[in-house]
């Protein structure tokens, strides 16, 4: 019995459908290890495949993910406004500082107070305990990743509570005037910066503390109230009684 044999075109046409086949398949291989790939670079972001690149090149990888490392720092924090002076020994302090950054709150250069700062980016401290004398208050804002801000601008409170010096010269308490001393000076000497009111009345204060002020006399007791007050809210008041007769 004779053998079959293929014709030779057939043999051809088996091959070439051979090879579409084949080339199918390796387009097909290479559209799916291009969507694996994008899929990974959305997946696990630049700085995975900045390693895998590294690691290629030779190198860990771990230089090429720091370049994409966050490095601005935040901006320096923003304290309110603060007293000049104050007699209360517990101060509170209110600012603004950068959402999610970690506040360190210093007094005299020492740390006293952290916190994380919130959504609203604001912040408010209510006990911090001064010191006698000067007290310098500044602040810096960290972010998460380790990036430190200018400091705040440095302001001075003084705790100050002793009641200010007040000596009043003329007239004396119980004095007793006539005639044509009804028109009188007030005079005295306080603190420099302190604030002085004669009954209720501001009187200018010199560089040196000295005060001088016209005052009119009724017929008869006149009341006179002195108060000097100085910056941190202390004062004195000194209660004068002064009799005219015309």
């Amino acid at each position: 019995m004779a053998k079959f044999k293929k014709p030779k075109n057939f043999r051809l046409s088996e091959s070439s459908e051979k090879k579409t086949t084949n080339t199918r398949w390796l387009f097909l291989l290479l559209f799916l290890l291009l969507l694996a790939g994008t899929w990974a670079f959305f997946k696990y972001g630049v700085d995975y495949l900045a390693y895998f690149s590294g690691f290629f090149n030779g190198s860990n990888g771990e230089e090429l993910v720091g370049t994409n490392r966050d490095t601005l720092p935040p901006a320096p924090p923003l304290i309110d406004p603060l007293p000049e002076a104050t007699n209360s020994a517990i101060l509170e302090i209110t600012g603004e500082a950068e959402v999610s950054s970690e506040l360190s709150l210093f007094l005299n250069g020492e740390i006293i107070k952290k916190m994380v700062i919130g959504d609203s980016g604001t912040f408010r401290i209510s006990d911090i305990s001064l010191n006698e004398g000067n007290n310098n208050i500044f602040a810096i804002a960290e972010d998460m990743v380790g990036n430190k801000s200018q400091e705040s601008v440095r302001q001075d409170v003084i705790l100050d509570k002793e009641p200010p010096s007040l000596e009043i010269k003329f007239p004396e308490d119980g004095q007793s005037l006539s005639g044509n001393e009804a028109e009188i000076n007030i005079e005295g000497k306080t603190e420099e910066d302190a604030v002085i009111t004669i009954n209720e009345r501001k009187v200018v204060v010199d560089l040196e503390g000295n005060f001088e002020a016209p005052y009119s006399l009724a017929d008869g007791a006149n009341s006179i109230i002195i108060i000097a007050k100085d910056k941190a809210g202390n004062q004195t008041k000194e209660e004068l009684t002064v009799s005219y007769r015309p």
